[in-house]
């Protein structure tokens, strides 16, 4: 990430956005924030890469194309739930406070696909 101390290597931080979904923005806040960079270094880095914007890799992009984490653990919870105490999707929902679609998508259950509907 940082080449030297207070150096940033902002190529290495576009290829992180890329595998973890964080815009190099976040990444030099973080970095600064946990002391890898000085608020003058963080500062540099910023400018420079306000200057790269209209570069690939550093334009702002929106986080829709990025799926986001999928709680698993509360999916096997529920599998587990459901094989022992019957529990469905809808009972779920409410003992939680979501909504059934909201439930399903957290549980991974969601398909998004389209729907494919035969009109007569």
């Amino acid at each position: 990430m940082t080449s030297t101390v207070g150096r940033v290597d902002l190529r290495r931080l576009a290829e992180l956005q890329q595998v973890w979904g964080v815009s190099v923005d976040s990444l030099l806040y973080r970095c600064r924030e946990i002391g890898l960079l000085s608020d003058q270094a963080a500062g540099r880095a910023w400018r420079r890469l306000a200057e790269l914007r209209h570069q690939p890799g550093f334009a702002t992009e929106s986080v829709s194309r990025y799926p986001g984490e999928q709680p698993v653990m509360l999916r096997q919870a529920f599998e587990l739930a459901a094989k022992e105490t019957g529990l469905t999707v809808p009972d779920l929902a409410h003992e939680l406070g979501w909504s059934v679609p909201r439930t399903e998508e957290l549980l991974g259950l969601v398909h998004r696909r389209p729907v494919l509907r035969l009109v007569p």
